[in-house]
């Protein structure tokens, strides 16, 4: 009883119950401030530890127990890792979020070391189908509908197989070869108060003004982006997907600018952009089922309905998808938001880095004239002047010319993923796994000697992708648009382009399935643009680089840039 009296009785309780709120945020800050001088300890410690072989990664110091480096991440996750790998000068550096640990390797003999891996001891099932949860709301369909979901997944693989590389690739190449010179057609009105032809769904988008000198001033960003979802969703769904459903790409797009917002359920509900991209979504799915069902039907023997038409221009991918549906009767939410997944992910990187490359490239005239000059042979406006029904000039366009024969463009595409795509690759850690430094990579981080990491099971990887490209130890200067750092000689003698430490499309189990179509998509429509177009701004004598957003694979610009557009050849 005088323990307690005399705790009643002390001046530091009396105030303490007399001023709550005070004594609480007291008691908060003091502990945050005891955190880090802790962790700051520690993390002082590993980063000293040079000398051992192997070495505990280091935790980097964060001031609220429990939260760790959460707040920094939400904040600014690339320059959070950047701090914290600049300063370990370690290959891997380990982050507290939440309960959780999160071991960012950021050097490019780690990232070899875990694509080597096998699925029983890194692996990133449960990480997918928590992104197919937050982002595309299935309600785990992806996890509970084990075997429809990996029938869907094994038809995809059908992208890995040159009988769809050169299907898809062909009729792409057919298709620009007219659609090049209509990226802008002609003005739908001879004079302001005539009727005419209306806008095609990506002039719209891209906001098309119609000049009296025959130029054209367009948003670039929306125009480039519409202008090939359009020829890449009717060639692989057919024409009637976006014929029954015209807003399709203009709910895509808005979903991919709130899609960041949703992986934090939170944000999805307040913010704006969240908000729309959840109604974005809502009707993508719709847009997605009503084709599914015409497409199963037609596949019964049933009529899909007039509206649908014969349905006899998709592509044989597709097709055997909804195959994979209705043999392993998925659900309707599984089926549905899959192909949602699929149609954004089909477009969300290439068609970005068209636009980002084109502006790189017309921004630099000598580069400009000497990648014209390379594909020259192998995209040209039709020798026989044949032209398309509309009457404007066609390309002839050869894919094995132009992908085998033009390093130039090639390496540009590459160095525009480098600078512009910045997506995190998980893996979850079945068990626990070593990870050694090469002793190329120790000497370029400046350490004496390289060291191995034991990652524990039960914990996640990170690989930081958009770090690891934006390191001017990996890659030098950086911030500067140099497509030639990805040449090399090859044993011939002759250029060869290679990725080296550029890893875009991932790698092992988990590389991207599309990336041999994307690569030929991207050359075909890049070179085909270059060569019937030129750009210039609107204002000013330069083009000036917009500022990127936030990523989650390929970035958007954070305001589109008004250009004019010329005509080469009519």
């Amino acid at each position: 009883m005088g323990l307690v009296r005399s705790l009643q009785e002390n001046h530091y309780t009396q105030a303490a119950i007399a001023y709550p709120f005070i004594t609480l945020f007291s008691s908060f800050v003091v502990t945050c401030i005891f955190t880090r001088v802790i962790t700051g300890i520690r993390s002082t410690i590993s980063q000293n530890n040079t000398d051992a072989t192997s070495k505990t990664p280091n935790k980097v110091a964060y001031w609220v127990p429990w939260v760790g480096s959460a707040l920094s991440f939400a904040k600014d996750i690339e320059g959070t890792i950047k701090k914290g790998r600049d300063a370990s000068g370690d290959g891997v550096i380990s982050y507290r979020i939440g309960p959780s640990k999160y071991y960012v390797v950021n050097m490019p003999s780690l990232v070899q070391q875990i694509f080597a891996q096998k699925s029983a001891t890194l692996n990133k099932q449960k990480i997918l189908e928590w992104f197919m949860n937050t982002t595309f709301a299935d309600n785990y369909a992806t996890r509970d509908e084990h075997a429809a979901f990996h029938g869907h997944h094994s038809a995809l693989n059908l992208m890995l197989k040159e009988d769809f590389i050169n299907e898809a690739t062909g009729k792409t190449a057919r298709t620009v070869e007219t659609e090049a010179a209509r990226l802008v057609t002609t003005a739908p009105w001879a004079t302001p108060d005539a009727e005419g032809k209306p806008l095609e769904l990506w002039e719209e988008a891209g906001k098309v003004n119609f000049n009296s000198d025959g130029t054209f001033d367009v948003n670039l960003y929306q125009l480039i982006v519409h202008y090939m979802g359009q020829v890449v969703i009717d060639m692989l769904w057919g024409k009637a997907l976006i014929k029954n459903h015209p807003n399709l790409q203009f709910d895509m797009w808005d979903f991919d600018e709130g899609v960041h917002h949703l992986v934090a359920t939170v944000l999805s509900k307040v913010t704006a952009a969240g908000r729309k991209a959840v109604a974005c979504r809502g009707r993508l799915c719709e847009a997605m089922k009503e084709w599914h069902e015409a497409v199963a039907a037609k596949q019964r023997g049933e009529n899909p309905g007039e509206k649908w038409g014969a349905l006899d221009d998709i592509s044989q991918i597709m097709q055997d998808r909804v195959k994979v549906w209705e043999d392993n009767k998925a659900s309707e939410i599984l089926q549905k938001t899959n192909d949602v997944s699929v149609l954004w992910g089909v477009n969300v990187n290439s068609n970005k880095n068209v636009f980002w490359m084109l502006l790189q490239i017309y921004s630099r005239p000598e580069l400009l004239s000497d990648i014209r000059e390379e594909i020259a042979p192998y995209v040209r406006v039709s020798p026989t002047a044949e032209r398309g029904a509309d009457g404007l000039p066609k390309l002839e366009i050869d894919v094995d010319g132009l992908a085998k024969n033009c390093p130039l463009i090639k390496a540009a595409f590459f160095e525009t993923m480098r600078m512009n795509m910045s997506g995190l690759g998980i893996r979850q850690v079945i068990k626990d796994v070593v990870l050694k430094e090469s002793a190329a990579d120790a000497a370029m981080f400046g350490k004496k000697r390289p060291q191995a990491y034991t990652i524990p099971a039960g914990t996640t990887l990170v690989l930081a992708n958009g770090t690891m490209q934006m390191d001017q130890r990996i890659f030098t200067n950086p911030d500067k648009f140099f497509p030639e750092r990805f040449i090399e000689e090859g044993p011939d003698g002759s250029p060869r382009v290679t990725m080296k430490n550029l890893h875009t499309f991932g790698g092992g189990l988990y590389k991207c399935k599309g990336r041999y179509f994307a690569e030929k998509e991207v050359l075909i429509f890049a070179s085909s643009l270059l060569v019937m177009w030129d750009i210039a701004p609107t204002e000013g004598e330069e083009i000036v680089i917009p500022q990127m957003g936030f990523a989650g694979a390929s970035r958007s610009p954070v305001e589109d840039i008004r250009v004019r557009l010329t005509r080469r050849y009519n």
